[in-house]
């Protein structure tokens, strides 16, 4: 019996795990992190998202690069960031959680992402 999940089935999974966390939140401010990618191995963009509360909508913030996980300088910045929003709490997801394109922006909406093989 083949146990290996395909990308998306992992992503699903990591996506599925993180929320909960997320959701099972009760400090605010929060601070959301989460890392994107062409495959489940390699982040090329990380999202920050501040919530200020569980009725409020999200602040968010974007960085990109090639090997964004690693670049100094962008963690950096995103520790600003948080700071600059007095966060009581940060959730970091420990995986790449999805492709970095978006549905409907960088590919038709229905289709899957053509720049992203390793997410079928």
């Amino acid at each position: 019996m083949n146990t290996t999940l395909s990308g998306k089935d992992l992503a699903q999974q990591r996506k599925e795990r993180f929320r909960r966390l997320v959701a099972e939140n009760t400090t605010y401010p929060l601070a959301t992190i989460t890392y994107q990618g062409p495959s489940p191995y390699q982040a090329t963009k990380i999202v920050v998202g501040i919530l200020a509360g569980d009725d409020q909508p999200p602040i968010v913030r974007e960085w990109t690069g090639e090997d964004i996980a690693e670049d100094e300088e962008a963690a950096r910045e995103i520790s600003l960031f948080i700071k600059e929003h007095n966060v009581a709490r940060v959730l970091a997801s420990e995986w790449v959680l999805s492709c970095p394109h978006e549905e409907g922006v960088d590919y038709p909406l229905g289709e899957v992402c053509p720049f992203c093989p390793d997410w079928l």
